[in-house]
């Protein structure tokens, strides 16, 4: 069994492949005329079963359930939340104090933090608990 700081670990590296692949998709659907929002969709989507994948197989690999579409169900529902979160944090920030709207780039990274600890204790307490 891994300690939580090393789930924490491999739960980010899998966030920054997700990120990747989020991006790589986002940029490869708009330069061939796919519309921002309906590229994102499909990116989440993808990037979302991405990290799931990897969080299954390698940070959360003796708490993954056999029933793997249910897990995944409840991953992309906790990970929809925790980009609200994200996206809520940033948006606060930038709204309500100068520094982080006269420096948004603060702000992300903000949200980002606060997206990352809610998804790994959301993925580590609800999707991935121990049975």
């Amino acid at each position: 069994m891994r300690s939580p700081k090393t789930e924490l670990v491999l739960f980010s590296l899998a966030g920054v492949a997700g990120f990747l692949v989020d991006a790589s998709i986002v940029w490869i659907f708009t330069r061939v005329g796919v519309d921002p929002i309906t590229a994102q969709a499909v990116a989440f989507t993808v990037a979302v079963t991405v990290t799931w994948l990897l969080n299954r197989r390698f940070t959360f690999a003796h708490r993954a359930s056999p029933y793997w579409l249910r897990e995944w169900l409840h991953y992309v529902a906790a990970n929809s939340v925790g980009a609200v979160v994200n996206n809520g944090v940033y948006a606060l920030l930038v709204l309500t104090i100068a520094l982080f709207s006269k420096e948004p780039v603060l702000a992300v990274a903000a949200g980002s933090l606060a997206g990352l600890v809610f998804n790994f204790t959301a993925s580590r307490a609800l999707v991935f608990r121990l049975r």
